[in-house]
């Protein structure tokens, strides 16, 4: 018999450092990013998924590709919507990827 105790880790005051630790910061502001989003985002485009951000473009995944092609065709409208949230309104270009991966 162990008389070792089961200590738990509270994972959500868990910070990182290093490299790992900015991935962590990154995914937490994307995670806060989509949480904004999906309020302003029409019911056609609630699965699109705002994944990553770099030099003025932001780039959006969906598992379904009718949703993928529809915001293909509205980039203008989406830009709009980007451009209501203080950390997004320097987006210009929109890239919309579809993964078919199934988890």
């Amino acid at each position: 018999m162990s008389s070792e105790k089961n200590n738990t880790t509270n994972l959500s005051n868990y910070t990182p450092k290093g490299k790992l630790g900015v991935l962590f910061a990154q995914a937490k502001m994307f995670n806060q990013l989509n949480d904004q989003l999906s309020t302003l985002l029409p019911k056609a485009f609630k699965t699109l998924s705002l994944c990553a951000l770099k030099d003025n473009t932001a780039t959006f995944v969906t598992h379904n590709q009718a949703v993928a092609f529809r915001a293909q065709k509205q980039q203008d409208a989406l830009l709009d919507i980007l451009k209501n949230l203080d950390t997004l309104s320097s987006v210009q270009k929109i890239i919309i990827k579809v993964d078919l991966t199934e988890y």
